[in-house]
């Protein structure tokens, strides 16, 4: 199914038409100045609401690596999250902060939550989040048609 010109596109279209013919019809100065700032207005409000400045403005990385998986990048956070846990509950028992068995036990629990959550970011690898997917099948539908 072919997209329809929005009011936005068909507005940026003639007026940046309009920009071109002034700047090549138009000779004297003061007038082709006068009317390429008067049609600037409208190129600027057309590509704003098109999103062209966002689209111009992001940098390439972002463009190309959109997240795929978002649920194993969550998954990793949460790995980390648990690290530092641990960390600082060594840290705490060092400097006394913590009694020595109840920071030991605190830390045998933390690694089992390591190691449920490595077991979960394993099944998760490879698994394109269910929202990105459809996003990327509108776009190949899009492409397509």
């Amino acid at each position: 199914m072919p997209r329809r010109p929005t009011l936005e596109a068909v507005i940026l279209f003639i007026a940046l038409a309009a920009d071109v013919a002034v700047l090549l019809a138009v000779e004297e100065p003061t007038a082709r100045l006068s009317l390429g700032l008067l049609l600037l207005a409208p190129i600027v409000w057309a590509s704003a609401r098109l999103g062209v400045v966002e689209l111009v403005t992001q940098s390439p990385a972002e463009r190309v690596h959109k997240r795929r998986f978002v649920r194993l990048r969550s998954q990793v956070q949460q790995l980390l999250d648990e690290i530092r846990r641990l960390n600082w509950m060594a840290v705490d028992a060092e400097r006394g902060f913590r009694s020595r068995e109840k920071a030991l036990r605190e830390m045998d629990r933390i690694e089992e939550r390591l190691k449920d959550l490595i077991a979960e970011i394993r099944t998760t690898a490879g698994q394109i989040s269910p929202s990105d997917e459809e996003v990327e099948g509108e776009g190949e539908e899009a492409a397509a048609g």
